[in-house]
């Protein structure tokens, strides 16, 4: 006789459950949502194909609008994500808020916000998930390809919304942020920096080796093919427009456009991206909004902390000049 609880785990392990559940959620914090955000690329036999990520969420509080870009997975309790660690402030300039890819490259007035000075999760790397079957190496880089691919057009969105004529005299200053977001009921691990595989072998459980998180940043580096892909969505955006005319609205790190969109597509597109563990007694999403509401509005804890590292940095210069004047 078939097992009639069957359709429970079948239903679960659908994912539209979470998604349904996060998307109350997201109402709560009146955010605008959708399921389902839809794009095309080419698949693994170069046939044109529609990909999606699960939930498309806008996160308003002018001038800043966030949009969330969030692929679920729901798993089995007994599933565990395992990441290596990372460091921020490395060769490839990762900082805390690198996740939300800040995008004000055409605004009517350049915006320039200091270094927040407080992490919201710890930065890793690339990652495996761990089931009572084995291991399994695709979910999570499934779930980065899926919402890596969808960058650039999000990022041209709000871009269009900087340059169009129309939409220019609303969004002008309106800063965009894209900040891609996995959530999961997989618990989150971070191996620790110091584990080496001889203390793998001899551990007997995984917290021995590594930490529990609720949350993580994880590095979302661009192969050729994503890189490729990035440059081809810029290159489209910049035909659309006089590159004359993108080059007098530009406020960006460089006034070549071509470099500049260059750069978004091997660098920005994504940087990185929160992996978010979700169930009934951890919703990482309360800690989340508390974190980028203190961006936008730091409280007197983030501006001291603000003004601190500004005066160390100013000492560090000063004895770097009495040092050169002492040559």
């Amino acid at each position: 006789m078939a097992n009639k609880s069957n359709w429970k785990e079948h239903l679960l392990k659908s994912g539209i459950p979470l998604e349904f559940e996060i998307k109350k959620y997201l109402d709560t914090k009146k955010c605008v949502n959708n399921f389902e955000y839809t794009y095309f690329r080419s698949n693994e036999e170069n046939n044109l194909t529609e990909f999606s990520y699960d939930l498309d969420s806008s996160y308003i509080v002018p001038p800043h609008f966030v949009n969330l870009m969030i692929e679920c997975k729901y798993r089995h309790e007994t599933t565990k994500w395992v990441f290596l660690p990372e460091e921020y402030g490395r060769v490839d300039e990762i900082n805390f808020t690198s996740f939300m890819h800040k995008n004000a490259h055409f605004n009517t007035v350049p915006s320039y916000t200091p270094e927040f000075p407080l992490k919201f999760a710890p930065l890793c790397s690339k990652g495996i998930e761990l089931t009572s079957d084995g291991q399994n190496p695709k979910t999570i880089t499934q779930a980065i390809h899926q919402l890596s691919y969808a960058m650039a057009g999000r990022i041209i969105n709000g871009m269009h919304h900087q340059i169009d004529d129309v939409l220019r005299e609303s969004f002008g200053n309106t800063i965009f942020y894209d900040i891609p977001i996995i959530v999961t009921t997989a618990k989150l691990f971070r191996i620790k920096e110091d584990v080496a595989i001889e203390t793998i072998k001899s551990a007997n459980e995984i917290e021995d080796i590594s930490s529990e998180e609720p949350f993580l940043v994880v590095k979302t580096t661009a192969g050729i093919e994503l890189e490729t892909y990035n440059k081809m969505i810029f290159q489209e955006f910049v035909k659309e427009y006089d590159k004359e005319t993108l080059k007098k609205l530009l406020k960006s790190f460089n006034k070549d456009v071509d470099f500049v969109m260059s750069v978004i597509a091997k660098n920005y597109s994504p940087t990185c991206m929160i992996v978010l563990h979700y169930s009934k007694e951890s919703n990482g999403f309360d800690d989340f909004f508390k974190y980028i509401d203190r961006v936008f509005n730091p409280d007197q804890e983030i501006k001291d902390l603000i003004d601190k590292r500004n005066n160390e940095l100013k000492e560090l210069f000063e004895k770097f000049k009495k040092g050169k004047k002492q040559e």
